[in-house]
């Protein structure tokens, strides 16, 4: 007897991807497909949009910080040769000097500075040439506002020998204030001694200074 032998019929399948296949079928809308697609879609938008934001963010942080940190690169190496200068004659590490010339004229950007030359808030005495401003002081654990006299100079240098000359000098009431400024052997040392003399209130005042030092790395002026 003769087995037949059956043929098994491939299916021909239709090579050709139709898109109103995946949405319709027997004209009916495939809910399912539509809203897979639909997320698909939001998801790849967000992804777009969180992509842009890290792209912007990086080109901010590339270009407007780094051409700040140029402008006080440049201005701290103007300063520099005298610092230097202070530093053989008076014992004032140059790094102090410039650190606290940056944060006490917030970068040559302060009223006191740009018009009167005084880059250290050095405060007038009675007779000095003085202008009354206004100025924040730490006070029983809260900052408040009071007006002050500040000394007024013809330049930048003579702030800086000022600056100087208090260091070594002291004041009125303690001519050896500073004196554990003068004999720090290192920018950390003279920083929180500065502190502990009560040249600022600020109680973040010695890390600020250390920051900017180390930051545009100015003890390499310490020589």
């Amino acid at each position: 007897m003769a087995v037949k032998k059956r043929r098994n019929r491939k299916r021909k399948m239709n090579s050709k991807f139709s898109i109103q296949d995946f949405f319709v079928k027997n004209g009916q809308l495939k809910r399912r497909n539509t809203v897979l697609f639909i997320i698909g879609v939001l998801l790849l938008c967000v992804m777009a949009l969180h992509w842009q934001n890290q792209r912007q963010e990086a080109t901010n942080t590339v270009t407007a910080p780094s051409s700040i940190y140029q402008q006080r690169v440049k201005w701290l190496n103007s300063l520099a040769p005298y610092a230097q200068q202070l530093q053989r004659q008076y014992g004032v590490l140059a790094s102090i000097t410039l650190a606290q010339a940056a944060h006490e004229s917030n970068w040559n950007n302060s009223q006191l500075s740009q018009k009167y030359y005084n880059f250290y808030g050095i405060k007038a005495a009675p007779g000095q040439k003085s202008i009354l401003l206004p100025t924040s002081e730490f006070v029983k654990g809260q900052w408040v506002t009071v007006r002050a006299p500040f000394k007024v100079y013809d330049n930048v240098q003579g702030s800086m020998l000022d600056h100087a000359q208090l260091l070594v000098r002291g004041t009125s009431e303690n001519h050896q204030r500073y004196n554990q400024v003068i004999h720090a052997t290192n920018y950390v040392a003279a920083a929180n001694a500065l502190y502990q003399a009560g040249y600022a209130t600020d109680p973040e005042y010695a890390q600020k200074l250390i920051k900017i030092i180390e930051m545009y790395h100015l003890n390499r002026f310490d020589r």
